[in-house]
């Protein structure tokens, strides 16, 4: 049944899962935080929302973040919570300084784990809270140690929050592969920079060659996933939901 009321918090809502995810829950009825660090991309989602999306600029690693988008969001019951805000991170392990670390893990893991808690008395009965994991919590990969170890950690928040805020407030987590993002292109670049030019479009096609479907997801594709178990899924909880191509099937 499409909603006609209720408040949704969307982090990374600038560009990318998180502007899809916002565009699609504003389309279900719901009213749309949009947070992000960046003003501009997010003034652009709520410019395609319309009057349901509001801008909160906050940076949900820290703790001046969340207390900004909490007071934002005032004394609203939240219907959903979804978290899509990340920032990549490959370097080394030997290259891999503390302040790297930290500064993935504050927003990847961070963000998701103190968020929630900061909004969890204002969640309505049956409320959805959706992390946005990654297929490198399950799947290693040269130069991503702490990255993947960041959204591996989202399962056992997933589970064990499901747990801690049952049966009122389901969580759930959405486990994408490769997405036709901006995030995903700078990894690309980052990933294997300074070879040659053209080498970035040879990656995107290795990449396509691990997924049984033969191509990178659209960001409104995982949205959709990410709505059904933020607003439809009602007899799941502590789910981890992969939306990757088959490429964990491979």
């Amino acid at each position: 049944m499409t909603r006609t009321d209720g408040v949704a918090v969307v982090t990374g809502a600038g560009s990318g899962i998180g502007r899809a995810t916002a565009l699609a829950l504003a389309g279900r009825g719901l009213r749309v935080h949009c947070v992000g660090r960046r003003q501009e991309p997010l003034a652009r989602t709520a410019e395609l929302i319309g009057d349901r999306a509001s801008v909160v600029p906050a940076d949900v690693g820290t703790e001046e973040g969340i207390a900004t988008v909490a007071d934002a969001v005032g004394e609203s019951a939240v219907s959903a919570l979804v978290h899509a805000a990340a920032i990549e991170g490959i370097h080394s392990l030997a290259a891999t300084t503390r302040a790297i670390f930290d500064a993935l893990i504050s927003v990847n893991l961070g963000g998701p784990f103190f968020l929630t808690r900061a909004l969890a008395p204002r969640f309505d009965d049956g409320a959805g809270v959706v992390f946005v994991g990654s297929v490198s919590a399950r799947h290693g990969r040269e130069r991503h140690a702490a990255y993947s170890a960041g959204k591996a950690a989202l399962l056992g928040l997933t589970s064990s929050l499901a747990v801690e805020l049952g049966p009122r407030v389901r969580v759930n987590c959405v486990s994408p592969g490769a997405t036709d993002t901006p995030m995903f292109a700078e990894a690309v670049q980052d990933y294997f920079g300074g070879l040659e030019d053209g080498v970035a479009e040879t990656v995107v096609v290795a990449e396509r060659s691990r997924l049984l479907l033969d191509r990178i997801a659209d960001p409104a594709e995982v949205a959709t996933a990410i709505v059904y178990l933020a607003l439809d899924a009602t007899f799941s909880t502590g789910s981890v939901l992969d939306v990757d191509g088959g490429y964990s099937a491979r």
